[in-house]
């Protein structure tokens, strides 16, 4: 019987390497979900780890350790840790170092130390600049900062010894004898963010000294430390489990000798993160394809035993028993599909894909389940019904219960995944899909069938409508035409699903990525003070279209909004503008309103203030003034004296506004308490009009202005500050703003603001406040530094600009684009997984033009020659099948829109992923469509040919 069977076989070859291949592709696209997922894990291990920190890769055990006698200390800390560096694949630096004065000094403050650093192999890091590296006792080389500021060049010599803190003087005293180094060279490290430099990166400060020269001194303790660093390829997804148990155990081993200071966990948690990520959105794209890739094998199996039905009622005929029937009709397609099963795991890599095993069970054995289930009940089928080729036709009753059960579940799953997602959830696209695919399956064939009897009944058709109305009629009597229609609409809708889900997931992306980023690009630089930046930015780029100033003043924590000053003024014409944040020149209008008055700007080299104290009870009151320099310096406080009863003028000397300050404002420092009311009397004021604290106030006279300052607990009381700006901080905010109308600016000072509303705004999102950098920087009360500085660069913004920057004094040390923010988000494991999803539509239209393929193998002209006969054209004939396959097509277009649609409003915004979303943009679903559906028809009408040839 084998051997029959191999024979059949070889006679039917053709047609078994069809089902061989077809069922290959099918296998090969069911493990396509593990595939991608193995693919996606390496990458994100990558990704992540090439942009972890130093802290983040690096492992640091520290321990301080006490002097045995004279120069060697004790070993408890070598012992300790050395045994825990036992991870595979990371290097590591032994270090060590203590603090050390100059021995001409007894006793040291902090600032006259110095630190004696060993660590091993530090020449074959570093670059010599002047002299030489370390080679004997007594050398020392040390790191260009530290020649400058010790004034040591290389030749010179130092005499050092080991430092202690002294209790009682609270200085550091000598610990021994002096030791003498010799600076042998000036070094720099060839890449100060090499793992070798550990967590801080680059050469410390101090004499770097081998271990001999170390040793040579006298200290009590010293702090040694192991670097730990993964060369490269040792951070992977087989290694991870191994890494986690060993951070684990390192953590419970850590102790006060040695102690374990690692952010290796962050790193693999955020792993872990994005691999769940990507596992909680591939599931559900994995269900269309594998149904599609059964139905592909069960139409390509009942296709090839559909042309055998003769053949099976010939045999059953002669009276060869039900057994011996069944492996005549089952053992060839078996072998095929075993065989191209094997051929399908293997092309697809199932060998070397981690997880591929179940992926592979599932579609071998829902392929071999339909296969079976097809062949046997095509053979089990009446004598006569074999003999005359006749389909076997399910009970009507069987196939409406069959697809009231499949509607029934996919509700169910509809239900399921808008709650907690598993179980049936995970085929909720899938089975929405499937289920308005199986209603097209009954709508179109009817529909056909009845436009096609309508046109019969008109007395002449021509011979492209005859032809269109044969192919309409072949569309609706044949069952095949049924079933290819649910796949290729189930294979259409999955694609449109993609296709919509990415499109929507691409445009959150970039909408998150322009949020984040603010701008095209953004430049990290150095500024002195946030007045410096200003005139920086604004001298670099005079026409405010390519770049503006932009200072955070705080992320969002601890309950506050994040807060960020900006130019407003260039807020239109540089920034990322989001959709419902409104117009940027409206936004930028209501955080710039025009002041009532130009900021009190100081030239010279002193201040003087005409004052008269006419109310003073104390002798204790010191009159100072806050400026802001213009070059760059930062803001300071100057004291013009103690105030004295009468009118006095009061001079200091102010270097630092040579070039120009803003006066900030004018302090009569009162005491933190209730006590007497101070009064003073400002003559010629530099300002015209004057904020004072709530409480205090202001009068205008003939001879000055006259303010009343009442001693309270409350900060600020004596703070009198020129009116050079709005009386209240404009803030635009998505946020809700404090109950009493304050806002907390730079230094943290609650200053009162007036705000307005925005649904969205460039950098905080929903989830903070913009305010003007000029008006914020008026209103604080801090040194006037612009810590975190940024400047943003519009996408017109010449390459000089940067150039132009520096010129004005900007160090920029960093720069991201909105590019780079969006390659970020890409790579992120939620993004990753959805990504699948596109990949599993291109794979269902594969599978759909298969099916395409498949139908044209079981093609069968007799009809058509019957009605050549009666007098068919010949060239109406031949238009008959390819007008069906492109109806077909067009119709699977239609219904597989329509199941995508239905599937979207059902689930689309509930799945992991895509939570939040809503109509997605509808060009790129439309052009993938259609680019699939031109496909399709290309394919079904190859397939078509080459079958009405054969």
């Amino acid at each position: 019987m084998i051997g029959l069977v191999l024979a059949m076989l070889w006679s039917r070859r053709g047609r078994a390497a069809a089902v061989m291949l077809l069922t290959a592709l099918a296998t090969a696209a069911a493990l396509a979900a593990p595939v991608y997922l193995a693919r996606a894990d390496d990458r994100i291990v990558r990704t992540e780890v090439a942009g972890a920190t130093p802290a983040e890769r690096t492992v640091l055990i520290t321990g301080e350790v006490q002097s045995s006698g004279g120069g060697s200390m004790a070993n408890t800390f070598q012992s300790l840790a050395g045994g825990w560096l036992d991870t595979p694949g990371y290097a590591t630096v032994f270090s060590a170092q203590f603090a050390a004065q100059p021995s001409n000094l007894e006793l040291a403050t902090a600032a006259q130390l110095s630190t004696i650093v060993f660590r091993e192999g530090i020449c074959e890091h570093v670059r010599v600049v002047a002299g030489r590296c370390l080679m004997g006792t007594g050398d020392a080389v040390l790191t260009g900062r530290t020649a400058d500021r010790l004034g040591l060049r290389p030749g010179d010599t130092i005499s050092l010894s080991g430092s202690r803190f002294d209790t009682t003087s609270n200085r550091f005293k000598r610990a021994g004898d002096p030791t003498a180094l010799t600076v042998v060279g000036v070094v720099e490290p060839h890449d100060a963010t090499e793992p070798y430099w550990g967590r801080a990166g680059g050469a410390r400060d101090g004499f770097q000294v081998d271990r001999r020269t170390l040793d040579t001194f006298a200290r009590p303790s010293e702090l040694q430390s192991y670097d730990a660093y993964p060369l490269p390829g040792t951070i992977t997804v087989d290694t991870l489990p191994a890494l986690r148990e060993w951070v684990v155990d390192a953590a419970r081993r850590s102790t006060d000798e040695a102690r374990l200071n690692t952010d290796l966990d962050v790193l693999l948690e955020r792993i872990a993160e994005r691999r769940a990520e990507v596992r909680a959105t591939v599931p559900f794209a994995v269900a269309p394809v594998l149904l599609l890739a059964w139905a592909v094998i069960t139409l390509a199996v009942s296709t090839v035993i559909r042309v055998r039905r003769f053949e099976h009622g010939v045999i059953a005929l002669r009276g060869v028993a039900r057994p011996g029937r069944w492996w005549l009709a089952t053992g060839e397609t078996l072998l095929s599909v075993l065989t191209g099963a094997l051929l399908g795991f293997t092309a697809a890599g199932g060998w070397q894909t981690r997880g591929a095993w179940p992926y592979a069970a599932v579609a071998v054995l829902g392929a071999l389940a339909v296969a079976l289930t097809v062949a046997l009940r095509t053979v089990s089928a009446p004598v006569s019904a074999l003999l005359r080729q006749v389909d076997r036709h399910t009970a009507r009753w069987r196939g409406f219960a069959l697809e009231g059960v499949l509607v029934v579940a996919a509700v169910v799953a509809v239900v399921q995944v808008r709650g907690r997602p598993g179980g049936i959830a995970l085929l909720a696209p899938a089975l929405v899909m499937l289920a308005v695919a199986v209603v097209a399956g009954r709508v179109v064939p009817v529909l056909s069938g009845r436009s096609a009897a309508r046109a019969l009944r008109r007395r002449t058709l021509g011979r492209v409508r005859l032809a269109a109305v044969l192919a309409a009629f072949r569309l609706a009597r044949r069952p095949v035409g049924a079933r290819l229609l649910v796949l290729l609409t189930l294979a259409v809708g999955s694609l449109a699903f993609a296709a919509a889900a990415t499109a929507a997931v691409d445009q959150r992306q970039r909408d998150q990525a322009d949020l984040d980023t603010g701008a095209p690009v953004v430049l990290t630089v150095d500024a002195t003070s946030r007045a410096q930046l200003l005139h920086a930015v604004r001298a670099a780029d005079p026409d405010g279209r390519s770049a503006m100033a932009v200072v955070p003043i705080r992320p969002a924590e601890n309950g506050e909004p994040a807060a960020v000053a900006v130019d407003a003024a260039r807020l239109p014409a540089v920034a990322l503008w989001p959709a419902g944040a409104g117009r940027a020149a409206e936004v930028a209008a209501r955080l710039h309103p025009p002041a009532t008055a130009a900021p009190v700007m100081l030239t010279g080299a002193k201040l003087t203030l005409d004052v008269t104290a006419s109310a003073l009870d104390r002798p204790d009151v010191v009159l100072a003034a806050t400026v802001a320099p213009l070059d760059g310096q930062r803001t300071g406080v100057v004291e013009l004296g103690t105030l004295v009863r009468g009118r006095q003028s009061y001079t200091t000397d102010t270097p630092m506004c040579t070039k120009g300050c803003r006066l900030v404002q004018i302090s009569v420092r009162l005491p933190p308490y209730v006590g007497p009311t101070v009064v003073v009397t400002l003559h010629s004021p530099p300002a015209a009009d004057w904020r004072v604290a709530a409480g205090a106030s202001a009068a205008t006279g003939a001879d000055g202005i006259t303010f009343t300052l009442p001693m309270t607990s409350q900060p600020g009381a004596g703070d009198l500050r020129p009116a050079g700006g709005p009386e209240q901080l404009p803030v635009v905010t998505t946020v809700p703003l404090p109950a009493d109308g304050t806002f907390k600016t730079f230094g943290g000072r609650a200053v009162p603001v007036t705000g307005s509303d925005a649904a969205r705004l460039p950098r905080v999102g929903t989830g903070g406040a913009l305010v003007d950098l000029e008006y914020a920087d008026i209103f604080a009360a801090d040194d006037g530094r612009a810590d975190g500085a940024e400047v943003w660069l519009s996408a017109s913004a010449p390459p000089t600009i940067v150039d132009a920057l520096r010129a004005q004094g900007l160090t920029v040390t960093g720069r991201r684009t909105v590019a780079d923010a969006r390659a970020g988000i890409a790579a992120g494991g939620t993004a990753l997984g959805l990504r699948f999803y596109l990949f599993a539509g291109l794979l269902s239209v594969a599978l759909g033009a298969a099916g395409l393929a498949v139908a044209a193998i079981g093609t069968t002209v007799a009809d058509l020659r019957a009605l050549r006969l009666q007098g068919l054209r010949r060239s109406t004939g031949r238009l008959v099948e390819p007008f069906a396959v492109l109806a077909l097509v067009a119709a699977a277009g239609l219904a597989g829109v329509l199941a995508a649609a239905v599937a979207w409003g059902a689930v689309g915004g509930t799945l992991p992923g895509l939570t939040g979303t809503g109509l997605p943009p509808l060009a790129v679903p439309a052009a993938t469509v259609a680019a699939a559906l031109l496909a399709l028809a290309v394919a079904g009408l190859a397939a078509q040919a080459t079958a009405t040839r054969r």
